[in-house]
């Protein structure tokens, strides 16, 4: 019931602001705690002035009984009473009920007869007329009365009575006595009470809560208004600026941190992209020159040329452009990708395959091998690509001799290439593996790469969980590069 009462209402809520919407919840939430406050504290004001009102009946009661047949006392004499004689005559009767003549038989009998002394005597509860009541009332209405009761435990005298009541031929008896607890003041004080707190102070409050609701998720919200207007100035370009981080450690501040280094990863991402693209350009402008400068030569000199010699220069040319367009599409393709997922690769298969390659391929190079079995995340083109670009480095820069050593230690696979080479200096173990990067003594295209090979191998073990590193040479000379693989049992 409730949900189909809240869907109307539902698509408004959601269309309203956050600080109307908290201005809102926060005046509902006062307004329901104020109505149960008002409700609450009615009850306890009545309840306490009740009691307070029963109390001063029941000694107005016991002061009267106990002075008969004299009057009560002063402080009580205010008090609403009526003493009956034990034929039900009326001898006393003060303030509310003074004003009915004691000859009305009818209204004495009907609503305070005598009572039996044998009965438990305690509060009783008439219905008089609304003539009767503090303020009066509508024609005909009645007021529900409670009355304190009591009969003597003396017995008076026709004189005593006489003297009590004023009235002669009285016959002697126990007097019942009728003391009314007034509920005038409590019922107007709690009437005032509920109007004070319901109409005047639980709305007043609820709008005072409403709007320092609004004030204070106004002052809340600040960081995210000012972290939104930083955001929309690193859109318009400035990707050096970082959102301000609010001195809280709130969910704000994690959220600016959390965007703080989303950005610097997407500033790097940027200038990555950016040096990317110009090394790119500046890698392919070379080979294209020269290809440009094979074709446009010959054709300046038609006669003189040999041919098939100006193609096969021109192929060579076309296929290094198209080995370097595929080493960067591979590498943009591999930093995408995260994980190696279900697909396992036996690594010691890869590495023995491409050592029997290359004894063909390069016979100059004594290719050495020790490899154990090992099974490693990820698939055969990545995981091989990863083997051929370290023994392609190798190659490049052996002297006479290459060894590679395949091991598993702690969970891990360790493959590990070493040439008898130039080696890396100790600055540049790190530097090699960045992109287009190739070492002084390797800058010479006839013999040196791209410079993508150490990148795309390190960013495709990256991806798999592990790394490859350039490490002190174990023989004391060349070059040794080392990847580490998590294995899979």
């Amino acid at each position: 019931m409730l949900r189909r009462l809240l869907l109307p209402v539902l698509p408004i809520w959601r269309r309203l602001a956050v600080r109307t919407r908290a201005a809102l919840a926060a005046a509902l939430a006062a307004a329901l705690a104020f109505g149960l406050a008002t409700v609450w504290v009615s009850a306890a004001v009545h309840d306490a002035l009740l009691l307070q009102a029963k109390q001063r009946a029941f000694a107005a009661s016991e002061n009267v009984e106990t002075k008969i047949p004299n009057s009560p006392e002063e402080a009580y004499q205010d008090a609403t009473y009526v003493v009956l004689a034990q034929d039900g005559k009326v001898l006393r009767r003060s303030n509310l009920l003074a004003g009915i003549p004691p000859t009305s038989t009818d209204f004495w009998s009907t609503y305070f007869p005598p009572l039996d002394p044998s009965s438990p005597l305690d509060i009783v509860t008439r219905k008089l007329p609304g003539s009767l009541l503090p303020g009066g009332t509508p024609p005909g209405a009645t007021g529900t009365y409670h009355f304190y009761t009591f009969v003597t435990d003396h017995t008076f005298s026709s004189a005593e009575l006489a003297g009590y009541s004023g009235q002669s031929g009285i016959a002697a008896g126990r007097l019942t006595g009728y003391v009314l607890i007034d509920e005038g003041d409590t019922n107007r004080t709690t009437a005032q009470v509920t109007r004070i707190l319901g109409w005047y102070l639980a709305p007043c409050s609820s709008l005072f809560v409403a709007a320092m609701a609004w004030l204070i998720t106004s002052l809340a919200l600040r960081p995210v208004e000012s972290i939104r207007r930083r955001m929309a100035r690193i859109g318009e370009g400035a990707f050096h600026e970082r959102v301000p981080v609010p001195p809280s450690r709130d969910g704000i501040a994690q959220l600016a941190e959390t965007t703080n280094e989303t950005l610097d990863k997407l500033e790097r991402a940027l200038a990555e992209q950016r040096r990317l693209v110009a090394d790119a350009s500046h890698e392919l402008r070379s080979p294209l020159a020269v290809l440009r400068t094979t074709l446009e030569v010959p054709l300046l000199h038609p006669e003189a040329v040999e041919w098939p010699v100006v193609v096969a220069d021109a192929l060579a040319g076309t296929e290094r452009l198209q080995d370097l367009a595929n080493d960067l599409l591979l590498l943009a393709t591999t930093e995408e990708e995260h994980g190696a997922g279900q697909h396992t690769v036996e690594l010691h298969d890869l590495v023995a395959e491409q050592l029997a390659e290359r004894g063909h391929t390069d016979p100059g190079i004594d290719w050495r091998g020790s490899v154990l079995p090992a099974r490693v995340p990820g698939r055969d083109p990545l995981v091989g690509r990863v083997v051929r670009n370290l023994l392609d480095n190798a190659a490049r820069y052996a002297s006479s001799r290459v060894e590679v050593t395949l091991h598993s230690t702690d969970g891990w696979a360790v493959l590990t290439v070493a040439d008898d080479g130039p080696g890396i200096p100790v600055a540049d173990r790190q530097r090699v593996f960045e992109r287009f990067v190739r070492l002084d003594s390797a800058r010479a295209r006839s013999t040196g790469g791209a410079g993508l090979g150490l990148a795309l191998a390190r960013t495709i073990a990256h991806n798999l969980g592990g790394t490859v590193i350039a490490e002190p040479p174990n023989s004391g000379r060349g070059a040794q590069l080392s990847v580490r693989l998590p294995l899979v049992s």
